[in-house]
């Protein structure tokens, strides 16, 4: 066997070492940068086959789980999650008592079409949710001096909603201290 040969097999080995312990093939990191992993227990949405609205595909994600037990499909759905997804579809193309279960992760398509320059126009809900209909697009983060004031702090992370094609940002909280820095953090969403 050549070096070359040798070093494929090892890698190969090592991709179904990961596989066997139960870490989800595929599931660890968001591949789409649109779609940032989710936590664990997000919502996902699952259907037995393809899903009836558009979806972003983001690939295959499945686990294994010891004698099929009872938090395995919870544990499926948390490897979509990983992968930032918020559908799950195929799910009937697993066996009932199956120990290993996997599925389609895919995203519900965005109504953003894309990043948006910074400076754009956003709707700030400081406290309490948007008023209007928004699609969700995730958390947003904002590292500031510490001479920096509130408003300059908010500028960046209404910044930050721009970069994500967000046009609303909502539960807004800080800026707090964070070493050397201020830090605020808020939810990037879009109108729908």
């Amino acid at each position: 066997m050549t070096q070359k040969t040798s070093g494929l097999a090892l890698s190969t080995l090592g991709a179904l070492a990961c596989c066997s312990l139960g870490t989800g093939c595929g599931g660890a990191a968001a591949p789409d940068a649109r779609y940032p992993a989710r936590e664990v227990g997000c919502p996902v949405k699952s259907y037995p086959a393809q899903p009836p609205a558009p979806v972003d595909d983001l690939g295959l994600v499945s686990i294994d789980c010891a004698a099929g037990g009872a938090t395995c499909p919870r544990q499926l759905l948390d490897a979509v999650c990983a992968r930032g997804g918020d559908v799950a579809w195929g799910l009937g193309e697993n066996a009932l008592t199956a120990s290993h279960l996997s599925a389609h992760a895919a995203h519900t398509r965005r109504v953003t079409q894309g990043p948006l320059e910074r400076g754009c126009p956003v709707q700030v809900f400081a406290s309490g949710t948007p008023t209007m209909r928004t699609e969700n697009i995730g958390p947003v983060v904002a590292l500031c001096d510490q001479d920096d004031t509130r408003d300059v702090c908010l500028r960046e992370l209404e910044d930050q909603t721009c970069q994500l094609g967000g046009d609303v940002l909502w539960q807004v909280e800080g800026p707090a201290p964070e070493g050397n820095k201020q830090r605020m953090t808020g939810r990037a969403a879009h109108t729908k």
